[in-house]
């Protein structure tokens, strides 16, 4: 199966990625992390939750952290849209193509939409937020890697084509996708965006759906080392997973940590530019990706958060793919006092 085709006349307008919730089981200790390494700011505490941004951010959050006690988990992505028409016109579409949405009440959101994405996915849509002021001068209040704004979400789904046509309908573009050979056309990765860089959302083919990880701009590569030397300096440098690299697609540097509880958020530097006419899907196979880093370890390559409530399915599903709670059995990642 090649990939999708983008619709370029979609039903609603969706403007980009633009925050996720994940359930954390010691709000305290994530919120330390996420404060003290990635560098993001508090818009709002509330009762078992906690609202985070970047510095470059006016959206009041990007980061929704819920104080559970269950297992570790990804609860919804959320995407923005261009108004409130485009929420009734999302509704509309969803409604007759047979997906059940919902209107619901979300702190510190306008209208909020939430439904499921084809393979089960938790999303929500909202065009607004409360205004707050961007902290990119505030030089005093940066921590860690200082992050600017959330970018992208990846996701693992056994077909990723299948998985993708949900959103190139929905008008997001393909910047990038990956084969295993240089006559195969079975796609293994697909990077769609709706915003001016490569990627909105990610599929790569994995047992799933899960999720990945969560990633977020920072200004330029000496604040991936600020963030590693952050994190060692306060007892995290065991969460460091992967980098410092640099991607094939987009070219962008980049580091993976885990957060106290094992979700997985990915720093980098700016990405390139897309979205002209004339951008199409950049085909990559094992002998034209240029980058250069050390193979992935197995923890990157099998683990990921699950989403509440959602089946996962895909061969080899119970030994391929480890909960973040056998992670954490094995592999303890530091949690300061």
């Amino acid at each position: 199966m090649t990939v999708p085709i983008t619709n370029m006349s979609p039903a609603f307008s969706i403007r980009r990625a633009s925050h996720v919730s994940v359930a954390v089981s010691d709000l305290k200790a994530s919120v330390a992390f996420y404060t003290g390494v990635i560098g993001l700011v508090v818009s709002a505490e509330g009762e078992g939750v906690v609202y985070l941004r970047g510095v470059e951010e006016s959206a009041h959050h990007s980061l929704t952290l819920v104080q559970k006690k269950d297992q570790p988990a990804c609860q919804r992505l959320g995407f923005r849209v261009d108004s409130d028409a485009d929420l009734d016109r999302a509704f509309d579409y969803f409604s007759e193509t047979g997906r059940s949405p919902a209107f619901v009440d979300v702190a510190h959101q306008g209208r909020t939409l939430h439904v499921a994405d084809s393979i089960g996915v938790p999303l929500e849509f909202c065009a607004t937020m409360p205004a707050q002021h961007r902290l990119h001068d505030n030089f005093h209040v940066q921590k860690g890697a200082a992050a600017l704004r959330y970018d992208h979400v990846q996701l693992l789904t056994p077909n990723v084509a299948k998985a993708s046509e949900f959103y190139t309908d929905l008008g997001f573009r393909i910047s990038d996708y990956f084969v295993d050979g240089e006559h195969d056309e079975t796609p293994l990765g697909i990077f769609m965006y709706r915003k001016n860089n490569p990627h909105d959302i990610v599929f790569l083919a994995r047992p799933g759906p899960v999720l990945h990880h969560f990633a977020y701009i920072v200004a330029d590569s000496t604040y991936l080392f600020r963030a590693l030397d952050t994190a060692s300096s306060l007892g995290y440098a065991s969460n460091l997973e992967r980098g410092p690299a640099r991607h094939g697609e987009g070219h962008a540097l980049y580091v993976y940590f885990r957060d106290p509880d094992g979700h997985r958020v990915e720093i980098m530097s700016p990405p390139i530019q897309m979205g002209d006419a004339e951008d199409v899907p950049m085909r990559w196979h094992r002998g034209n990706r240029h980058s250069w880093e050390y193979p992935a370890p197995k923890s990157w390559l099998y683990e990921a958060s699950r989403f509440e409530g959602v089946e996962i399915q895909g061969k080899g599903t119970a030994s391929k793919l480890r909960s973040l709670e056998d992670f954490l059995a094995n592999r303890p990642l530091n949690v300061p006092e």
